[in-house]
C-alpha cells in the first residue's frame, strides 16, 4: 500500500484548515486516530521503501542514482581544481526526492521519517588544516545520523575519498540496461 496520497489528502488538509475529510454524506469522518495511523504507515514505507528493504539498494540507484553521482562528479571536479567546476549547486526537488538520497545514506531513524515541508538537504566540502577534504551532510539544519548498525562514516566530518566510494555504489553506470533488467 502506498500511503502518500493519504498522507498528501488529510495533511494538506490539516494544513489549511479544513478539517478532515468525511463520507459523502458526512456520516463518517477521519480521525485524529486515523491521521496518527496514516502518518506511522507512510513513515515505515519510507524507511522500509528507501532502505531498509532487500532491493531498496537498487531502487534508490535507479531513482536518484544519476544524481548521486553529478554530486560526487562536482565534489571531486572541484577538488580537482578542473576548469568550470562549481563552488555552488543549488537543486530543488520534493520529499520522493530527498527521501531516497536519505534511504541511499541509510540514514538514521528518526531522519529517515517522511521529510517535512520545506525540507533541505546540504552537502558541505570542507578542507581541514592538513589539506584534507571531508564532507559534512546536513539534513533540516542539523547533521545526518546514521542508521544504528550502519555507520559507514561520520558525516560531521566524512572524509571525501570514504565518502565519494559509498556514494559509487548508488551510480548506475549503465542506466539504461540497470532499468531495463530491474
Amino acid at each position: 500500500m502506498v500511503w502518500d496520497g493519504y498522507f498528501d489528502t488529510l495533511f494538506t488538509r490539516k494544513c489549511h484548515s479544513k478539517g478532515s475529510p468525511c463520507s459523502a454524506d458526512g456520516s463518517v469522518c477521519a480521525t485524529t486516530a486515523d491521521e496518527d495511523q496514516v502518518k506511522r504507515n507512510i513513515n515505515y514505507d519510507w524507511a522500509y521503501k528507501y532502505r531498509d528493504h532487500p532491493l531498496a539498494e537498487t531502487y534508490t540507484r535507479l531513482h536518484v542514482g544519476s544524481f548521486i553521482g553529478t554530486l560526487r562528479d562536482q565534489l571531486q571536479d572541484f577538488v580537482a581544481g578542473k576548469t568550470g567546476a562549481v563552488k555552488l549547486a543549488l537543486y530543488s526537488g520534493h520529499d520522493t526526492t530527498i527521501g531516497p538520497i536519505l534511504g541511499s545514506l541509510k540514514a538514521g531513524n528518526r531522519q529517515m521519517l517522511r521529510p517535512p515541508y520545506a525540507s533541505n538537504l546540504i552537502f558541505e566540502l570542507w578542507k581541514k588544516k592538513d589539506g584534507s577534504r571531508v564532507v559534512r551532510v546536513l539534513f533540516n539544519g542539523e547533521v545526518l545520523q546514521l542508521q544504528e548498525g550502519n555507520q559507514w562514516c561520520d558525516l560531521s566530518a566524512c572524509p571525501l575519498d570514504t565518502f565519494s566510494a559509498y556514494l559509487g555504489n548508488y551510480i548506475p553506470s549503465d542506466i539504461t540496461a540497470e532499468c531495463s533488467a530491474a
